[in-house]
């Protein structure tokens, strides 16, 4: 076998990737030095005036350093009434509300000064035309950079509309000079600390330091072209955040006396509505408008929010006028019921818990559920009752505490910075669809956001899958799970019979006479837990078609030496190779072939529990026959003297990986339509061998164990009945101690379909009893109505031949009895 080279390959796309890289970067920081200017006209293009002022500090100006400050200034200087300062967000600039895309519609300026009344629209410092580099860019700060602006312009007292992040500005403002602010509006502003992001300083600290880089220096790395900024307005934005400290706020807006509208959006992404309504709650000179809006209400809603703003200067450009404090709110919010009612209820709660719960509760979830716990973080997101870095610094730890999702992933460092940003993509994606999606997740009474939640966790699925050519084999290996029956998962592929068992529970009067069958196996007929070298015993000791089996106490430290002895010693199990199974395994979980000494002892260090040695049978072939007594109808005589018949058998078709002398193993499995349902599980099988090439023509066997969940595919059989071997397994059925065996699927390996028919050349793997299923069904070329009709015949027969049982005799398990024995 030879090995592939993915190192050479990933040298050869690097030699290819970098040259092209470096030359797109070079060009991005090259449009950007002559771009910026556009992004920012100089002050004499736009009209700006500039003004120095003394160096602005959150303790107060200092007046032998100056810094520049530039604004625009519309409408008659001369005018008699207060002035209306307009300050912008973070990031902006004043120019951003003087742009006319149309000539014949006013600006947002325009429409403020239309009734001969100043407007200055400012570049706070460090943005814009003003200063760029600024030691203080916190609010409180840019407060006292407009008191000078006052200052130096001769205004006595002004009316404040503070935009989005420069709200807190205001507010500090209301703190530092209360006599020079005629009002003060809070255009979708920020304000109080609680009602900021997760609500924690130490907490936005933390996410706006980390920030930093992210905002200031990755970009210079990547050739975006201008798309993400300068360098200089990165650094501002980040900067005006990280300076800030929204704490006192709360308590300033609590006791200022300085005529307040709050003017907001219902619909705003950025500052939640609750914001607001606690703002206008905590504020006793507030008045609180609630427009259906969003938080761009300057450009998407100038005309009303300039005359709702014009209207409250109006009535403060007079000091002493009592402000209005009523709650106008033209946007109600929508009335919810159901899930969609339950989930607003949850986030109100959710937003007093705090950080740290917060994140624990969400990284949990994502440690179990990743794609289900981005869209439930995106619940709550969405309407601002969960922070976006909260759910990022919960998602983020549960999806790295969960791991890689496949066995030949492993943890480095590129498969960290894949979950850094497919986390940081999901969670933006999903509170953005949840956000677009609310109104029809209001319908049918809220129960609409059921399907939209599971159409929103599969699109995140299918998201993530699609870049990679990995991630669409999984997308293909997904459908075809989804689409047959073959691979179902019990829970759903079982739901004709979870819908029988009230009615069977109704009819037998709350008892479980179906746990009467087999009264010879333990656990209720072998539901679950039975030992399968104890019902292997329960055989005559001289059947020879009973391949021999001991028992090994995994638990105890001696346990492979006992094994090593016991196969030297006992001749019937014919030595080397030799089967281990767990002795009340499932679904063919832990059976081994064990070849040497070492790969039993490897086996009880990974193992430890009661263990089954079993001779080897070299087959080549398997197949399970499922066996059970006759119905009172064919048979008069008493149950347990009643022969039986073959249900079904199912051959068990070993699978192999066929090399073609190109392909590694791992793509041979991944472009395998059948194999790659089961990747995961041949992944891990093969995990040290993964990189190999197949030659061509030669073929790997992908499972030992005869098992579906091993990899082992299962079609029907009937064609294998025959008389004389359905006479074979009649006699060897009825040899079970003391006729105690009535329904269950022997696991025979046999030589060939000619000898099988005969009734000979076959050996007893083992028998499983009660829950054995009647495999056939799993044939991935039956239909599920096919697979269902046998299921449903097969629990009829055990219900009938349970009930006869109990008649006879054999009491059933209680339901106490059966809930403990499931519950293990």
């Amino acid at each position: 076998m030879t090995r592939g080279s993915p190192v050479s390959s990933r040298r050869r796309w690097i030699r290819l990737v970098l040259p092209i890289y470096l030359l797109l970067l070079v060009a991005s920081h090259l449009v950007q030095r002559f771009w910026d200017p556009a992004l920012t006209p100089r002050p004499e293009a736009i009209g700006a005036t500039v003004i120095n002022i003394p160096e602005p500090h959150a303790s107060g100006p200092d007046p032998a350093r100056t810094v520049r400050l530039a604004f625009l200034d519309r409408g008659p200087v001369s005018s008699p009434l207060p002035p209306i300062v307009l300050l912008h967000g973070s990031p902006g600039q004043a120019y951003h509300y003087d742009l006319q895309r149309d000539p014949d519609v006013p600006t947002f300026i325009d429409r403020l000064s239309a009734g001969q009344r100043r407007v200055l629209a400012v570049d706070l410092p460090g943005f814009g035309n003003s200063q760029a580099l600024i030691p203080d860019y916190s609010s409180r700060a840019a407060a006292y950079a407009m008191r000078s602006l006052l200052d130096t312009l001769g205004i006595e007292r002004a009316h404040f509309v503070c935009w989005s992040n420069s709200g807190a500005v205001g507010i500090n403002l209301c703190d530092i000079a209360p006599d020079r602010m005629a009002s003060l509006t809070l255009l979708a502003a920020v304000g109080a600390q609680q009602a900021e992001g997760s609500g924690s300083y130490w907490f936005e600290h933390a996410k706006y330091l980390a920030g930093l880089p992210l905002v200031v220096v990755l970009p210079e790395l990547l050739p975006h072209f201008g798309l993400l900024g300068s360098t200089g307005l990165r650094h501002s934005f980040i900067r005006s955040f990280l300076d800030n400290d929204q704490r006192p706020l709360g308590a300033i807006m609590a006791r200022t006396s300085v005529p307040t509208l709050i003017l907001h959006g219902r619909h705003d992404f950025l500052i939640s509505d609750w914001a607001a309504e606690f703002h206008h709650h905590i504020m006793p000179a507030s008045r609180l408008v609630m427009l259906d809006a969003s938080h761009f209400l300057p450009f998407l809603q100038p005309q009303e929010s300039a005359t709702i703003i014009l209207a409250h200067a109006q009535r403060h450009d007079t000091p002493g006028v009592e402000p209005l404090t009523d709650y106008e709110n033209l946007a109600p919010r929508a009335e919810r019921a159901g899930p969609a009612r339950l989930v607003d209820h949850l986030g109100t709660h959710l937003r007093r818990w705090g950080p740290i719960t917060q994140i624990l509760i969400v990284l949990l979830l994502a440690r179990w559920k990743p794609e289900t716990a981005t869209l439930l973080a995106a619940l709550f997101v969405a309407p601002g009752n969960l922070d976006f870095g909260v759910a990022f610094a919960g998602l983020l730890p549960g999806r790295l505490w969960r791991g890689p999702e496949l066995p030949d992933q492993r943890r480095n460092l590129s498969w960290l910075a894949g979950q850094t940003v497919w986390t940081l993509v999901a969670l933006s994606f999903a509170s953005i669809s949840v956000s677009l999606t609310d109104p029809l997740s209001r319908r049918a009474a809220g129960w609409a956001l059921v399907p939209v939640c599971i159409i929103g966790v599969l699109a995140l699925r299918l998201v993530r899958h699609v870049w990679t050519w990995t991630g669409r084999r999984r997308i293909l290996a997904a459908l075809t799970r989804t689409l047959h029956h073959e691979w179902w998962p019990v829970y759903i592929f079982y739901t004709p019979v979870w819908l029988c068992i009230p009615f069977m529970l109704l009819r037998r009067r709350a008892r479980l006479v179906f746990t009467a069958t087999n009264p010879g196996i333990e656990n209720g007929g072998g539901f679950v837990g039975e030992s399968k070298s104890g019902i292997l015993a329960r055989f005559p000791v001289d059947e020879a078609t009973i391949l021999p089996a001991r028992l090994i106490d995994g638990t105890q430290p001696e346990a492979a030496q006992t094994a090593l002895d016991l196969i030297d010693a006992d001749p019937t199990l014919g030595g080397f190779p030799i089967v281990i199974k767990p002795d009340a395994g499932q679904r063919g979980i832990g059976v081994t072939l064990a070849r040497t000494p070492e790969d039993v002892r490897t086996y009880f260090q990974h193992r430890p529990g009661p263990a089954v040695l079993q001779r080897f049978h070299p087959g080549p072939r398997e197949c399970g026959v499922f066996w059970m007594r006759k119905p009172a109808h064919l048979d008069p005589r008493p149950i347990h003297q009643r022969d039986g018949f073959i249900f079904s058998i199912n051959r068990k078709l070993f699978q192999h990986l066929e090399g073609d002398g190109r392909s590694t193993i791992r793509r041979l499995i991944w472009t395998h339509p059948r194999y790659r349902c089961q990747a995961r599980l041949f992944l891990t099988r093969f995990a040290g061998r993964l990189d190999e090439v197949l030659p061509a023509g030669q073929s790997l066997l992908l499972s030992f164990a005869g098992n579906h969940a091993q990899g082992t595919c299962f079609v029907d059989g009937r064609e294998l009945v025959t008389p004389a071997l359905e006479a074979e397994i009649n006699r060897i059925a009825r040899s079970f101690h003391d006729d105690g065996f009535d329904f269950g699927r022997f696991d025979l390996r046999y030589e060939s379909d000619d000898l099988l028919a005969q009734g000979r050349g076959f050996a007893i793997l083992e028998l499983n009893g009660l829950t054995s299923e009647s495999t056939n069904m799993y044939d991935p070329d039956r239909s599920l109505s096919w697979a269902w009709s046998i299921l449903l015949a097969q629990w009829k027969h055990a219900d009938r031949i349970g009930l006869e049982r109990a008649a006879a005799g054999t009491r059933p398990l209680s339901l106490i009895d059966f809930i403990r024995l499931v519950l293990g």
